[in-house]
């Protein structure tokens, strides 16, 4: 190449560079220069090479190739590119502002013509290429001069990677525009079904550090508008082949990902802005010939698609937790498992879910009334359980085994509002029962047992008159009722009767009895003395209820979702030697203090 005509600068490094070291004036007339490239040595890193080329045109594009457009550069001012091993491709980029058309002359002494887009883009890809020089020669209108940036890689060089990403520029989407309406109620949203895969172009130009695999950037496969922007918004898809994604945001903000679940891709908005979102879906490795199906949800991505109806009644029923009332844990409820049919795999994008359990209705409800540094649900059994929680946000949090084969989560930060809770069997089709229990902080698996229950036994008279009050408590209590009383010394100890009994009480008659009315969404009975006091409680159906230490060394038993009838109270003291004490009756937070007014 003449260098007194063309002036040709190096952008990125060269594969070999052919220039002897002389003067100028010799490099002139003697000297031409060639660039080689050939096969990547490593398949992750293909061979690309970099050039600047800028010089005035003069000879016809159309003497090369007949139609072709403009002027390009003199025969001799062609750039060489000596091939010095066979490739399966290769292809020649280039981009300036006033290119028109792009001249490849190939080892065999054939000629091709590609003309640029109104960006000043070209590219001509060649097939099965052998070894030999190939000359590429730039064209601008007659009269211009090049002035532009010319690749030859073994995949052709995106116009987003040296222009940038322009969604004005994007065709019409592949397969349509769609309005998002998925929500936490009514689930996910399927967009595409068995829409079919294009996996040509690397996605990396998007995102060199983040976009992984091919896809096709001449449109997007589909367009979701959201109206109203401000809440999480997921998009994602599912195949059997491995998948991945890129997201324009309405800002122009792009978003990757590869594996979410398994080998399907998921993005993630927090606080989605309006507008309209470019989807780009692919595959990790190039090739098309798959179907995917693509989905839109709130928060975090359904990929399986569970849809929680709000009407619909837990099977376990509610429980509300004060977040101001601290204690070592409460059992919510005891009831049968519902291991069901339906897999838990799929429920959450950040933590694996094992099991088997029924989707159509949550077993519990637990509201949590304000916000909380850490709530902890946990649940245990003779079985292995498996555990699944819908926060407040929508998001999802599943746990197999935190203690033995016993399942536990806890929300960091936690947020006042509703937690459905799902518990299962590992194991499909399961039976027995579960007791779950909640803690505002860590979870007190000592203070746990698997389910069944304890029930009264005979030598606690526990339908006798009680020996301080009988107290009506239901909805319609408008003051919490407390009651001053001694605890009467005693050597009936009550250790090892059920889960938290500890301590001594008197078994001829209750201290307290509490008439419960229907509507009470739990029922907390709470005792502050001069002594260590213990408190145990059955229920009208016989059951057992027992605390020792529920704040300092002061009990409390919280019972949810009390079924009416007569709750016998007995009060004890953990050393036997009774004392005053205060007895209060709450759905709510527990006044810690002592009455000493008879």
């Amino acid at each position: 190449m003449r260098l007194h005509r063309a002036r040709l600068t190096t952008t990125t490094a060269l594969a070999a560079c052919l220039m002897p070291i002389v003067p100028l004036a010799a490099m002139a007339q003697e000297t031409s220069l060639a660039i080689e490239v050939g096969p990547a040595t490593d398949a992750f890193a293909p061979s690309r090479i970099g050039l600047r080329v800028s010089g005035p045109t003069s000879e016809p594009a159309s003497g090369f190739v007949r139609g072709c457009r403009g002027q390009v550069m003199a025969e001799a001012d062609g750039v060489a590119f000596d091939v010095t091993g066979p490739m399966s491709t290769l292809a020649f980029s280039a981009a300036g502002e006033s290119l028109t058309s792009m001249v490849v002359g190939t080892a065999d002494g054939l000629y091709r013509c590609a003309l640029a887009d109104e960006q000043g883009f070209v590219s001509s890809s060649l097939a099965e290429v052998q070894p030999g020089r190939y000359m590429v020669w730039l064209g601008t209108e007659e009269g211009g001069s090049v002035d532009a940036r010319l690749f030859a890689s073994e995949t052709a060089v995106s116009s987003i990677e040296l222009f940038g990403f322009d969604v004005s520029r994007l065709g019409e989407p592949r397969n349509g525009s769609f309005v998002y309406q998925a929500s936490a109620e009514a689930g996910r949203q399927e967009l595409l079904t068995e829409a079919p895969l294009y996996a040509n172009t690397p996605l990396r130009p998007l995102g060199p550090d983040s976009c992984w695999g091919y896809s096709q950037l001449d449109a997007a496969d589909a367009v979701l508008n959201v109206e109203e922007g401000g809440e999480t918004l997921s998009i994602f898809a599912m195949s059997d082949r491995d998948l991945v994604m890129a997201v324009v945001d309405p800002s122009g903000g792009v978003h990757c990902n590869d594996d979410v679940y398994q080998l399907n891709p998921a993005i993630t908005l927090p606080a989605a802005e309006a507008g309209a979102y470019q989807v780009f879906v692919g595959g990790y490795s190039s090739g098309g010939g798959d179907t995917y199906d693509l989905y839109a949800s709130a928060g975090q991505p359904a990929f399986a698609n569970v849809m929680i109806d709000t009407d619909a009644e837990p099977r376990a029923g509610r429980a509300t937790i004060d977040a101001s009332m601290e204690g070592r844990g409460v059992r919510l409820t005891t009831a049968p498992l519902s291991a069901g049919r339906d897999p838990m795999d799929g429920l959450s994008a950040t933590s694996y879910c094992a099991g088997y359990t029924d989707l159509s209705a949550p077993d519990m409800v637990v509201t949590l009334d304000a916000s909380h540094p850490l709530l902890s649900l946990y649940a245990r059994a003779d079985s292995d359980l498996t555990m699944a929680v819908r926060a407040p946000d929508g998001s999802w949090s599943c746990n197999d085994d935190s203690f033995q084969l016993n399942p536990g989560i806890g929300f960091n930060n936690a947020q006042a509002g509703d937690y459905a809770v799902f518990v299962g069997s590992y194991a499909q089709g399961e039976q027995g029962e579960y007791n779950l229990y909640a803690s505002l902080g860590e979870p007190n698996w000592e203070g746990t047992e698997p389910a069944g229950g304890f029930s009264a036994p005979d030598w606690l008279n526990y339908a006798a008159e009680p020996a301080v009050a009988t107290l009506t408590y239901g909805p319609e209590t408008l003051i919490d009722p407390r009651v001053i009383f001694d605890i009467a010394p005693s050597q009936t100890d009550s250790f090892g009767l059920g889960d938290g009994c500890a301590g001594f009480l008197t078994p001829a008659q209750p201290d307290l009895v509490v008439e419960a009315t229907e509507g009470l969404p739990q029922l907390m009975v709470y005792m502050v003395s001069d002594s260590d006091g213990t408190l145990t409680v059955v229920g009208p159906d016989g059951q057992l209820y027992c605390n020792d230490d529920f704040e300092e060394l002061n009990p409390g038993v919280m019972i949810p979702n009390p079924q009416p009838g007569p709750y016998a109270v007995f009060a004890g003291t953990y050393g036997g030697n009774g004392g005053m004490a205060t007895m209060g009756v709450t759905v709510a937070t527990p006044q810690w203090v002592m009455d000493r007014e008879h």
